[in-house]
C-alpha cells in the first residue's frame, strides 16, 4: 500500500507542472491535491498540467477534485490539463465522459505548446 499522495512541482514559463505520485482518492490524495491547487490559484498560478503517470489509484473523490480544480482554474482565467494517464485512469475518464472536458496529453512538450 502506498502512502499519501506526493506532489513534485516545477514551472515551465507560466505553466505549473504537478507530478502526482500515489493514490488520488478519498483521504489519501484528494485533499493534498486540492490544497496545493488552491494555493497555486491564490498565487495567480492558474495554468496547471497534472502529470498522472504515477497515480496508482483514482476514485470518485479523486475525480471530484480534478473537476473542482479544473473549474477553479477556469473561473480565474486559467486551465487544468492532464498528462500521461495510466490505462486505468484513462478508462475511468472515458467512462465518466470527462475526456470531453479535460485536454489530455501523452507528450509533455505537446501539452506545454497547447498553453500558448
Amino acid at each position: 500500500m502506498t502512502g499519501p499522495m506526493q506532489i513534485a512541482e516545477r514551472r515551465v514559463g507560466d505553466v505549473t507542472i504537478l507530478t502526482l505520485t500515489g493514490r488520488l482518492e478519498l483521504d489519501d490524495g484528494d485533499s493534498v491535491l486540492r490544497d496545493r491547487a488552491n494555493q497555486l490559484a491564490a498565487e495567480g498560478r492558474v495554468r496547471l498540467l497534472l502529470d498522472m503517470a504515477n497515480v496508482t489509484r483514482l476514485d470518485s473523490a479523486g475525480i471530484g477534485v480534478l473537476v473542482s480544480k479544473y473549474l477553479t482554474m477556469t473561473k480565474r482565467g486559467g486551465t487544468l490539463k492532464l498528462l500521461h494517464l495510466t490505462e486505468r485512469t484513462s478508462r475511468l475518464m472515458d467512462i465518466t465522459r470527462l475526456v470531453t472536458i479535460f485536454e489530455i496529453f501523452h507528450d509533455e512538450d505537446e501539452a506545454l505548446r497547447s498553453f500558448r
